[in-house]
C-alpha cells in the first residue's frame, strides 16, 4: 500500500495499516475491530485497539473497505467492496457474503420519489446457517 490521498491531505505510509488491510483481504469472517486486534497484536508490536479503529475509520474513508454493519452492537468490516450482498447467521453471527444476488431487479423493485437517486444497495438477508441449521 503506497501514499493516500484523503481530503487533499498525503497520508504518509503506514505499516500497521498495511498489515491491517491485508489481514481484511485475506478474511471471508467480516471481523470486527477487537477480532483484528485480537489477531493481530501478536504480529504487530504495541498494536492498540484505538489504533485498530483509527486505522478501520481511514481505510474505510478511503474506500478500501467498508463496515457492514452492526450486528450485537459490534462493527464489522470487509475489504471485498464490490457489490455483493450478505447473510447473518442469527445463531451463530457469522456473514457469509452471497454473489448471486440480482441487483438490477432490486433496483427496479425500490420504488422512489422524484428526486432520489440510489447509489448503492445493501442487502442482508438473516436465518441459520447451515452448521447451525443442523444443530435446530
Amino acid at each position: 500500500m503506497e501514499n493516500e490521498i484523503l481530503e487533499g491531505k498525503k497520508l504518509r505510509y503506514s505499516r500497521q495499516r498495511e498489515i491491517i488491510f491485508k489481514y481484511l483481504k485475506g478474511s471471508l469472517a467480516h471481523p470486527s475491530a477487537e477480532t483484528v486486534y485480537k489477531d493481530l497484536k501478536g504480529e504487530i508490536q504495541g498494536l492498540s485497539l484505538g489504533t485498530v479503529y483509527r486505522n478501520l475509520k481511514l481505510l474505510e474513508q478511503l474506500g478500501k473497505i467498508k463496515c457492514v454493519g452492526v450486528f450485537d452492537g459490534v462493527e464489522r468490516y470487509d475489504a471485498r467492496i464490490n457489490e455483493h450482498s450478505h447473510f447473518l447467521c442469527r445463531s451463530c453471527n457469522e456473514l457469509f457474503d452471497l454473489d448471486k444476488t440480482d441487483f438490477n431487479m432490486i433496483r427496479q423493485a425500490v420504488c422512489l420519489d422524484k428526486g432520489f437517486r440510489v447509489s448503492g444497495i445493501e442487502v442482508i438477508v438473516s436465518g441459520a446457517c447451515p452448521h447451525c441449521k443442523t444443530k435446530e
